[in-house]
């Protein structure tokens, strides 16, 4: 019995080791031209049902993740099963917050034509452009809250499992950018610059402060386009769509988030027994503000807060949050560590 049981896992690893294959190889296929500047939103369509690369990235990332996760939770001693509950539970709390959180950023844009909230234009399914990682990760903190207070399990000890899960889903989730054409940055000459449509391009404005710059979008279209200081990325004549690269800041932004993964990988196993529990999660959050401060500098379609980019300032703040949390949890709320998957007798949300 087990050692059939022990087959069908064997095929069903394979299986889809086959399809993710697959999955990579069209991917790839289709990833060529676009970085050329052919952009193709669309993977594939279902009769009239078009279905974007946007989705399929992001669940590509979330299925990557879980399955970190999973082997996170079995390298602990935990109840992997657990982190499927999470996923889904993360899935619905994080799209749905991630998404309300970009429409309160552009209200006007949105409650003009409210059937755009759900990714419908001109009466045809787009996909939904527009999520914030920021509002992603708040409904996963959310969505591990409320698992582990229903199962009465420890929260700190599955958000340190899930983090590294997440990190990684977004490493995999900034490749729907690409495809959107979206979240790139300011016009370069490096050799990896790609091409960006001209029915994608962002009009930008950038003037030099005495330290940073400062970003300011305009609207498309706007007649002082033709000031000076002004790029008018929109404007061929003067950005022709061959000879222009623009910065792949969602590949920058990818990159980090890997980085940031296999860092924390490093931590939990060299450190294991010496990372108070949670402290895994705000060291990702520490990490993860810092670099993407560095790349929101960089990028042409942020959205802002007053005179700065909405990113920077949600990241700072989410900076000294964690950089809070993590002196709090080792100093003042310090508690024996004990074995990385030690689920501790007593059990409740909050964790302590």
């Amino acid at each position: 019995m087990s050692e059939a049981k022990s087959r069908r896992i064997s095929i069903g690893t394979v299986i889809f080791a086959l399809l993710a294959l697959a999955l990579f190889g069209y991917m790839l296929s289709q990833a060529i031209p676009n970085w050329r500047g052919e952009a193709n939103p669309v993977a594939f369509r279902l009769g009239s049902l078009r279905v974007p690369w946007y989705g399929i990235m992001l669940m590509s990332g979330a299925m990557v993740g879980a399955l970190l996760g999973e082997w996170e939770a079995r390298r602990r001693g935990l109840n992997s099963d657990h982190i499927w509950s999470i996923l889904l539970w993360g899935l619905i709390l994080g799209v749905g917050i991630s998404r309300l959180w970009y429409i309160l950023g552009n209200p006007e844009y949105y409650f003009q034509q409210p059937l755009r909230i759900i990714g419908v234009e001109n009466g045809t399914f787009v996909g939904l452009r527009g999520l914030t990682i920021h509002g992603a990760l708040f409904g996963a903190v959310l969505a591990v809250i409320l698992y582990t207070w229903r199962q009465k399990l420890h929260f700190w000890l599955w958000l340190d499992v899930g983090v590294i899960g997440f990190v990684i889903g977004q490493a995999v989730g900034r490749w729907g950018n690409f495809f959107n054409q979206e979240a790139y940055g300011w016009r370069t000459g490096l050799p990896w610059g790609l091409r960006i449509a001209p029915e994608f391009r962002i009009d930008a404005l950038s003037y030099l402060g005495n330290v940073l710059p400062e970003y300011t979008k305009l609207g498309l279209g706007e007649p002082v386009c033709d000031r000076i200081g002004l790029a008018c990325y929109r404007n061929l004549s003067y950005y022709p769509f061959e000879s222009t690269r623009f910065h792949p800041t969602f590949l920058y932004e990818s990159l980090w988030n890997v980085a940031v993964c296999l860092f924390l990988i490093f931590l939990a196993r060299r450190f294991g027994q010496r990372i108070v529990r949670g402290e895994l999660f705000f060291i990702y959050g520490v990490l993860y503000a810092v670099g993407r401060f560095a790349v929101e500098a960089l990028r042409v379609d942020s959205l802002y807060l007053g005179r700065y980019p909405a990113g920077q300032v949600v990241s700072l703040g989410l900076l000294l949050v964690c950089l809070l949390f993590i002196v709090a949890r080792r100093w003042i709320w310090n508690k024996p560590v004990g074995p990385v998957g030690e689920e501790p007798a007593v059990q409740s949300a909050a964790g302590e």
